[in-house]
């Protein structure tokens, strides 16, 4: 079988029937020829507008706030602010466990890459509570505003 990805937007009960209706009849055929297949159903990904919105409030924040008295770069504000975010809402997944080497420690399971549509609409609007709590600026962040009936970012 080659790839035959079909991916489904389902929006409301009407049009996600139809659609699903849709996707058996092309399954129907690779199931009548013996392929086993894998039906997912999850709510949408955060998009990539999303994406560049909250790495660009990261930015902001890491070139004005400190933490623990230092500077930090964005990649380790971003860790810092997706843990403070899931502690907060309550949406903590991750582990803080033993090194390799057991010198230290390390956090795994919360991650950005994760984040649903809504996820990433929650965090923006996290980030702008907590950056405004502490006087960050938004400069780069600015170009983009959100919906705030839908949480989609216009760019």
């Amino acid at each position: 079988m080659t790839d035959n990805t079909i991916t489904l937007r389902l929006f409301n009960p009407q049009q996600g029937y139809q659609a699903l209706v849709t996707a058996f009849h092309h399954a129907k055929a690779w199931l009548t020829a013996g392929h086993r297949l894998v039906l997912e159903i999850r709510p949408e990904s955060k998009t990539r507008d999303q994406e560049m919105k909250y790495h660009a409030m990261i930015g902001d924040i890491a070139k004005q706030a400190q933490h623990i008295g230092a500077k930090w770069g964005a990649d380790d504000w971003k860790r810092l602010l997706i843990d403070g975010y899931a502690r907060e809402t309550g949406k903590t997944h991750g582990k803080i466990i033993p090194n390799l080497d057991s010198t230290g420690v390390v956090e795994v399971g919360v991650q950005s890459r994760k984040f649903s549509r809504a996820d990433g609409s929650e965090f923006i609007e996290w980030l702008y509570a907590w950056g405004s709590d502490r006087g960050i600026v938004w400069a780069d962040a600015q170009q983009w505003t959100v919906d705030p009936e839908t949480g989609e970012v216009l760019s």
